[in-house]
């Protein structure tokens, strides 16, 4: 793992005698970019929100600003509460100031019907599936459902159909060049919920391998970061939005993730960047 970390100026208070009483930090800004696009991914927030709260600052003072933020799920810890909705609204008003965001179904969002309505209620999902198709520029993203009504941790034939349809779509269409997936759920865990994985994992990644243009498939539910290469496509998981942190894996620290398209040089750049606004990871795909 290659550490970009940067040095961050300090201020401290002290006595007279020279004696440290209080020490903060001002961390640097993340340098504006000559890319062409980007965009953010973050995932599980849950009750972090001072957290969550600290990465949407740093989100939103991304120069040039991000194409949109797409969220991975588990925005709160119980399903269907308006005041939880209105908690990750508010603490997200620096991003969704500055650009659009696309929004996922966790675990924690709840599948009852009960659910589905304060989804549409409160979490401003779109009316029918809530698994769609987000197209930007010369990028599409499609949005899964990994938490489906009555059942969860796995993708329906419905959805599944649609999935299939949409991969053979992109596939024939000059016009895209990326692909990118968005879920909950991972097809393969690396941390506490490593050996819960999607009931159907195999299946759905034969479709994703079938594809040259899936670039990278992006997940939450494990609270840390992981990047697991796979045939060719990387499957990043990014849950350390602000929940808790699943320690002893490995990538145990809060972050998003910042996706750079430049075309000139046909590169695809990310960056995982964590609350003190440092670059931990840096690398091209």
């Amino acid at each position: 793992m290659k550490n970009f970390s940067r040095y961050r100026n300090s201020i401290c208070i002290t006595l007279l005698v020279g004696i440290v009483i209080s020490c903060s930090t001002l961390p640097e800004m993340i340098p504006s970019s000559d890319e062409d696009l980007s965009f953010v991914v973050v995932g599980d927030m849950q009750q972090g929100l001072g957290i969550f709260s600290q990465l949407a600052i740093h989100i939103s003072n991304l120069e040039p600003a991000p194409s949109a933020t797409f969220f991975l799920g588990d925005y709160m810890a119980e399903s269907g509460l308006e005041i939880e909705w209105l908690n990750f609204w508010n603490y997200a008003e620096p991003i969704t100031a500055k650009m659009p965001v696309f929004l996922a179904r966790g675990n924690h969002e709840g599948n009852t019907q009960e659910d589905n309505y304060a989804l549409r209620q409160y979490g401003k999902f779109p009316d029918g599936p809530f698994y769609r198709s987000i197209r930007i520029q010369e990028i599409v993203f499609l949005i899964l459902d990994t938490h489906e009504e009555g059942e969860g941790n796995i993708i329906l034939d419905d959805q599944k159909s649609w999935l299939h349809e949409q991969l053979t779509r992109v596939e024939r269409d000059t016009t895209v060049r990326h692909l990118f997936i968005c879920m909950h759920h991972p097809l393969f865990p690396k941390g506490f919920h490593q050996r819960g994985g999607l009931w159907n994992a195999t299946e759905i990644d034969s479709l994703f391998q079938a594809n040259r243009k899936v670039k990278v498939v992006f997940s939450g539910h494990d609270h840390l970061y992981n990047r697991f290469i796979k045939d060719n496509i990387n499957y990043i998981i990014t849950g350390g939005g602000g929940a808790y942190l699943h320690h002893g894996y490995g990538g145990d620290y809060h972050h998003f993730v910042k996706v750079s398209i430049y075309r000139q040089e046909n590169r695809i750049n990310i960056k995982t960047i964590d609350i003190f606004n440092e670059i931990v990871e840096d690398f091209d795909i």
